[in-house]
């Protein structure tokens, strides 16, 4: 039975050692977008995980809260979006292109199980909205999409149709208020972080990375796709307009 998603009760950040998830993942195939598996706290002891996805051959993208807990080198933190760079060794590995998504496109989460085997879920996305009482969404937008997701996926891809990165796992939220007064109607509701809207801090903080690096290589840098140019300063009014109280 759907349930009608009104109020927002928790949101969860994902990144926990244990298993839980708001739907049925798969193991995935040879097939699918490459994630990295992050270690966090003390083994054995104090223990989480998170996921990561290589960026470029010596950059990678994750969550923010798994970014502060990891042992890797942080480049940078966005200043109000739940993304951070690392660095990490990406050689040989496959390298995404970034893209955009529509509403109502098919999704499909990727990240690291706590055994380091990469799950998937596949879902819709539906739209994004700001969440003003959660001080990672008050001025990043949050994606909402019905994919599942699992503790130790955040940081993990989710990606169109076209397997184009579009965003970063970030959450996954019981009940959500959207103040507009819609109502999203689904089985369970997963963010992520659209990567879209975080286009300009994105550049900016890889190109002063690669200014400020011994890497030879000034193409080293990420694949995006003719839509992930375009203009979002319309998008980010309509969906402040959305957002707004009638």
């Amino acid at each position: 039975m759907r349930r009608r998603i009104w109020f927002i009760l928790a949101l969860i950040l994902i990144v926990q050692g244990c298993t839980l998830s708001n739907g049925k993942l798969e193991q995935a195939d040879n097939n699918v977008p490459y994630v990295d598996y992050l270690p966090l706290g003390i083994p054995y002891v104090a223990a989480g995980h998170g996921t990561a996805v290589p960026l470029t051959e010596e950059v990678s993208l994750t969550a923010k809260h798994v970014a502060e807990l990891d042992f890797s080198k942080v480049i940078a933190y966005h200043p109000s979006c739940d993304l951070a760079l690392i660095r990490q060794d990406n050689r040989n590995k496959p390298l995404p292109t970034l893209g955009i998504i529509f509403s109502n496109q098919i999704v499909t989460t990727v990240g690291k199980d706590r055994d380091g085997k990469t799950l998937i879920g596949q879902g819709r996305y539906y739209r994004d909205i700001y969440l003003s009482e959660h001080e990672l969404f008050e001025q990043c937008p949050a994606s909402i999409v019905d994919a599942p997701v699992q503790s130790g996926m955040s940081g993990g891809g989710v990606y169109n149709p076209d397997a184009e990165l579009v965003g970063i796992i970030s959450a996954k939220v019981y009940e959500v208020t959207l103040e507009d007064g819609s109502i999203v109607q689904t089985d369970r509701v997963s963010i992520f972080v659209p990567l879209l809207f975080a286009r300009d801090w994105l550049i900016e903080q890889l190109d002063h990375f690669y200014l400020n690096s011994e890497s030879s290589d000034s193409n080293n840098k990420p694949e995006l796709s003719a839509a992930f140019l375009m203009d979002i300063e319309g998008m980010k009014r309509s969906i402040e307009s959305r957002n707004k109280q009638p």
